[in-house]
């Protein structure tokens, strides 16, 4: 190893709307990214970074408050780049713009900053892994309704990913999906091997997390 390598920034910043979704996706990177460890990456509940929502008029001032927080890691804890989660909210290809507003939110910092923007929610991408998603809880049935379609066009996916996962005729008091499932879910699909194609079915914004990843 080379004394620039020694001295490149290795920290990894996780931000994204809660614990459960930093936590996913730092499970998620730490498996494709065997070069990056788990120590490397840093979920962060502060700052929120999220953008979707802020008016065009309040962007600058409030990018100015995450870079300035952002910046002050840095001086303690150097960073190689930040991978920002927001949920597009909406079915693809939303999450594309998404992707462009936070890029040019944050266009000003000296580190990549990468976005993680799932069409509609995270959930989504649970669609593609259905036996991973089995393999979380006995008594759920694996979501298998979207086999060979684009997963990135379901509406509501947290919704119906808990009537997915339902077996007929369930009882009142069935464990149904919660959104800590996700973190599982995650372990589950790194640990059965199945975050290597070919896919299930389809997801634009699964690829596109996945182009972000490999540019870290």
């Amino acid at each position: 190893m080379t004394p620039r390598q020694r001295q490149q920034p290795r920290t990894v910043v996780v931000l994204g709307e809660d614990d459960n979704d930093r936590k996913t996706i730092a499970v998620l990177v730490a498996a494709l990214r065997r070069d990056i460890s788990r120590a490397d990456l840093k979920p962060l509940r502060k700052p929120m970074a999220l953008v979707r929502n802020v008016p065009p008029s309040r962007l600058p001032s409030h990018a100015d408050r995450v870079s300035a927080l952002l910046r002050a890691l840095n001086v303690a804890t150097p960073i190689r780049c930040v991978l920002m989660h927001e949920d597009a909210d909406d079915v693809e290809p939303a999450h594309e713009a998404l992707i462009s507003k936070i890029e040019e939110c944050y266009r000003s910092l000296p580190w990549p900053v990468l976005p993680v923007v799932p069409a509609w929610e995270m959930e989504t991408w649970w669609f593609l892994f259905p036996e991973a998603v089995r393999q979380v809880r006995p008594s759920w049935q694996p979501p298998r309704q979207y086999a060979g379609r684009d997963v990135g066009q379901i509406r509501n996916a947290k919704e119906q990913l808990k009537k997915a996962v339902r077996p007929a005729g369930a009882r009142p008091t069935f464990q149904s999906y919660v959104e800590a499932d996700s973190v599982l879910i995650a372990e589950k699909i790194v640990s059965t091997g199945q975050l290597s194609p070919p896919w299930f079915a389809r997801s634009r914004s699964w690829q596109s997390f996945l182009d972000a990843v490999a540019r870290i």
